[in-house]
């Protein structure tokens, strides 16, 4: 089973395409937002981000995940 907080993190950072910002945002630390990106790669077997040099895009798999965590985050929502 997955924290619902991972989710949450990986929405942010998909929408701002950064770590380092998402970290910001959510009153983390940057590894603090890698550590649950990573957990999320792991549970899955999949990588959502290519990391080049400092930049960050969403792969395939990334894309397809925030489908449905935006689906599972407005379903939370509803219910608390």
């Amino acid at each position: 089973m997955v924290d619902i907080q991972l989710f949450k993190t990986f929405q942010v950072v998909t929408q701002l395409n950064n770590v380092t910002q998402a970290a910001e945002q959510l009153n983390f630390t940057q590894p603090a937002v890698t550590a649950q990106i990573r957990t999320l790669e792991e549970h899955y077997g999949v990588i959502l981000f290519e990391r080049i040099g400092k930049k960050l895009y969403i792969t395939e798999a990334g894309r397809e995940l925030a489908l449905h965590a935006e689906k599972l985050l407005a379903a939370y929502q509803e219910v608390n």
